[in-house]
């Protein structure tokens, strides 16, 4: 994991593996580092992003290689959202960036960038409306999921809001 990179909520702290499927407990099974956990979250405001835990604890996860783990948050805050509309559109696509950091674990790079592409399908539409969107400049990420391949590390990518 990258411990250099920033924390969004530093007060909560990362789990002790990031799960990669057949490699570690899954975490949500007896033992998991997520067992009996519920995850609770309260709807996204696009506007105030900082202001929701569950969308910030998603992206430090993400960011330090928690890629299974990010994709629950998202999830569940993209279940909130409805899943239809321009917000569950794009916590689709950060699902998807997740699910692809997690085959890309697992050495599966054609299916990652399967991944990819889709959440660049859900992400141009948005760019189209908001060039920043939930503090995530959408132009940067969409250039940096196209510049993503074998030669440039998924680890490399990161999501920063401002």
């Amino acid at each position: 994991m990258n411990s250099k990179r920033p924390r969004y909520l530093p007060t909560r702290d990362l789990p002790p593996y990031a799960f990669i499927p057949g490699k570690q407990p899954h975490p949500e099974k007896e033992g998991g580092h997520m067992e009996g956990i519920e995850v609770e979250v309260e709807a996204l405001k696009p506007d105030r992003p900082f202001e929701n835990e569950a969308y910030l604890y998603g992206l430090d996860l993400f960011n330090h290689g928690y890629y299974w783990e990010s994709h629950v948050w998202w999830e569940a805050l993209w279940n909130e959202a409805g899943r239809k509309g321009v917000l569950a559109d794009f916590l689709k696509a950060l699902i998807k960036l997740a699910a692809g950091g997690v085959k890309i674990n697992l050495s599966e790079s054609p299916v990652a960038q399967g991944h990819i592409d889709r959440a660049l399908e859900l992400l141009i539409p948005i760019e189209k409306e908001h060039s920043v969107y939930c503090g995530i400049d959408i132009t940067a990420l969409i250039k940096e999921c196209q510049q993503l391949g074998p030669a440039s590390p998924f680890k490399q990518l990161k999501l920063t809001i401002s």
